[in-house]
């Protein structure tokens, strides 16, 4: 059990070292394919967050845009009713003013 023992032990060593070195890039490899399938996840997940942030943002444009319409709407509105209230109180003076343009220049 001398020589021949002691290298069968240095061989075992060495096949338990190649063993352990196999295991360790199996383990990498692996550790790398679930790093890139969590950052594959994780940017999914941002993805669809930022889509979500759009949308809402979108949703909220939309109603603020709408509002202002609204209230252009009304400001409109209420421009159009004081214009021709405007005219119905002016309609007789500017009536006026015009037949007496009218005299001034149409002959007697």
């Amino acid at each position: 059990m001398g020589p021949q023992s002691d290298i069968e032990s240095i061989k075992d060593i060495y096949r338990a070292e190649r063993e352990a070195d196999r295991i360790v890039r199996e383990a990498e490899d692996a550790a790398g394919t679930l790093l890139e399938e969590a950052a594959a996840a994780a940017g999914s997940a941002l993805a669809a967050k930022r889509a979500e942030i759009d949308r809402r943002s979108g949703d909220e444009r939309k109603k603020a845009i709408a509002e202002i319409e609204r209230e252009a709407q009304a400001l409109l509105e209420s421009a159009r009713l004081r214009t021709e209230a405007w005219v119905r109180r002016s309609e007789p003076e500017i009536d006026s003013i015009a037949d007496a343009l009218l005299e001034r220049i149409l002959p007697p």
